[in-house]
């Protein structure tokens, strides 16, 4: 398979999988539809705009905007869907409360998805501008982070990435192993996108359910 089209598959599916994480943080925190989509937006483009900024290009999505017709088409069909939950079920406290579980977990599988892909697509950017392996890294890191950190600013909350888990320590490695097994041993683009896709999004998803941390000052039960 053509690298090129299959990295184009990837951004599809990081992009749609990044709109649903914004749409479901949107709709815990009862935006209406201009807001969804306008998180839905920002989570799955805002890193790739932060990283071509970065290198000084103009943003890949300004001058290909299909990722904003995805997340913004991602975004109605699920405020679509939910709403006609909301129209015909009438919910209890209890249900709700499952709901709103429901749709957290959504969110973070969504997330580990999309920062998985999102990370690599960052550091095959960097590898095609023959950066150093350090930069490479940290292009990763921006591309899988950046659109979440805005997203979570705007409803008002921490970034995750700033108190939570391995996120960005995880996007920063995988950007750094990409450009180690792409450039010093070698190793096919395509093979290499597939194995550290799946070795990210099972470690996020181990992280998230052994709610594993960096070291904090102060433990919560400090607080």
């Amino acid at each position: 398979m053509n690298f090129t089209i299959f990295l184009l598959f990837c951004n599809y599916l990081g992009t749609v999988a990044f709109a649903i994480s914004g749409v479901l943080k949107g709709i815990r925190h009862r935006l209406d539809i201009l807001g969804l989509t306008l998180l839905a937006i920002i989570t799955a483009c805002g890193g790739g705009i932060i990283r071509d900024m970065m290198v000084n290009e103009i943003p890949d999505a300004l001058v290909n905007p299909e990722s904003f017709y995805l997340s913004i088409f991602t975004a109605i069909i699920i405020f679509i869907f939910t709403s006609g939950i909301r129209k015909n079920i009438r919910i209890s406290n209890i249900k709700k409360k499952r709901i709103y579980k429901i749709l957290n977990l959504a969110n973070l599988i969504s997330d580990s998805i999309g920062l998985s892909i999102f990370s690599i697509i960052g550091a095959e950017k960097s590898v095609n501008l023959e950066m150093n392996i350090i930069t490479t890294a940290i292009l990763a890191a921006l591309t899988g982070v950046g659109g979440g950190i805005i997203r979570d600013l705007l409803v008002n909350e921490i970034p995750i990435v700033l108190k939570e888990d391995i996120y960005a320590f995880l996007a920063f490695l995988i950007g750094g192993t990409y450009h180690i097994l792409v450039i010093e041993f070698d190793v096919s683009k395509i093979n290499t996108t597939i194995l550290l896709f799946v070795i990210c999004l099972i470690t996020r998803l181990m992280v998230i359910k052994y709610k594993i941390n960096l070291p904090t000052v102060l433990r919560k039960s400090d607080n």
